[in-house]
Order: C-alpha cells, then structure tokens, then sequence
C-alpha cells in the first residue's frame, strides 16, 4: 500500500506514524541499506542512517516544510547520502588523528623524520608553484576541512558547486605540477 506523503504527514502530527514507519522501513530502508552497504557500511551504520534520516523527514512535517517534497523515497534518499557522507568524514577525520599519533610515534626516529621533512618540504615546494587562489582554497579544504558552502563564504564564490569545482581544478593543478617533476613524484610516492 502506497500513502500520499499528506496523509503520512498528518498521522506523524497526530502521533499515529506506527503504520507509516512500518511502510517506511519496508519500502524505502532497503534502498538506504543497499546505498550505505554498497558505500562501506555495515547493517548497523544502515540503521543509523536511516534513523536519523527519518528524524529529519519528521522536523520537516513538523516545521510544515513537507510541501517542498515531490517524491518521499527519493528526499529521504538524499538525506541517507548526506548523513553517510557526514559520518565518514568524520571516520576520516578520526582516521587522520590517528595517522598523526603514528606519525609521532616514529618521528623519533631521526631517518623516518628526515624522509618525513623531505617529502613536507617537496610538497610545499610544488605547492607554492599554484596561484594564490588555489593555495587558498586547497588549505581551507584540506587543512582547515572547512566544508564547501563554508569555502564558498569565505571566497566569495556564488555557491558550493563553484567552490567544488575550482576545488577540483586547484587539485588537478596540483596533480600537474607534482607529475610534471619526475624526482619530486618519486620523492612523494615513496
């Protein structure tokens, strides 16, 4: 059975959601667990994403902003991305937090730290070689993990797809310019 999206809404506002959940979790929590399985996650990582995405789908009936959802299955999928995409940038931040505790761990070591500082310093040598704009953009999105619509904001990009795609030309850029230097991409790769 298929429930127009305003008589979901108004059972979530009469507190009267068991029979839509149930048809939520049956018609849409497949495409989410086959989303977020099929992106590295695991049953419970689904579950949570799915969870979180529903409480988000109920702050827009409860708001009355539902009257902008055309296709119920297709919001609540673009949410589950956004969640996903929000937790493994997190996992990677943590990811990288524990690289840094690695990388103390063998920065005693005077040869690791040596090869270390060579790398830092070819890097920074290539780096140097992009326009000041690049620079700019490339340390707000990799040092500072500032998100795009931030990066936007703060460069005066008219929005976060201008700011996504010069991030992807300063990277290409990069790229370029670490290919074109045979020694330093010897040097970066070991």
């Amino acid at each position: 059975m298929k429930y127009s999206l305003e008589h979901i809404a108004e059972n979530i506002r009469k507190g009267n959601d068991r029979e839509v959940l149930q048809w939520m979790y049956k018609e849409i929590y497949p495409k989410v667990e086959k989303y977020v399985s099929g992106n590295s996650g695991c049953i419970d990582d689904c579950k949570d994403v799915f969870q979180e995405s529903i409480i988000i789908f109920y702050k827009y009936v409860i708001e009355n902003k539902y009257d902008r959802i055309v296709d119920l299955s297709a919001f609540i999928m673009g949410i589950s991305r956004n969640v996903w995409i929000n937790k493994i940038r997190k996992l990677n931040r943590e990811v990288d937090a524990d690289l840094l505790e690695q990388f103390e761990e063998t920065s005693n070591n005077p040869l690791i730290t040596l090869i270390m500082s060579e790398k830092w310093m070819a890097y920074k040598a290539v780096f140097e070689k992009l326009g000041e704009k690049c620079r700019e953009l490339l340390s707000y999105s990799s040092y500072e993990r500032l998100n795009m619509k931030e990066i936007a904001e703060k460069m005066g990009f008219l929005n976060e797809n201008v700011a996504k795609t010069q991030n992807y030309r300063c990277k290409q850029k990069l790229l370029e310019l670490i290919s074109a230097n045979e020694e330093i991409k010897d040097l970066l790769k070991s």
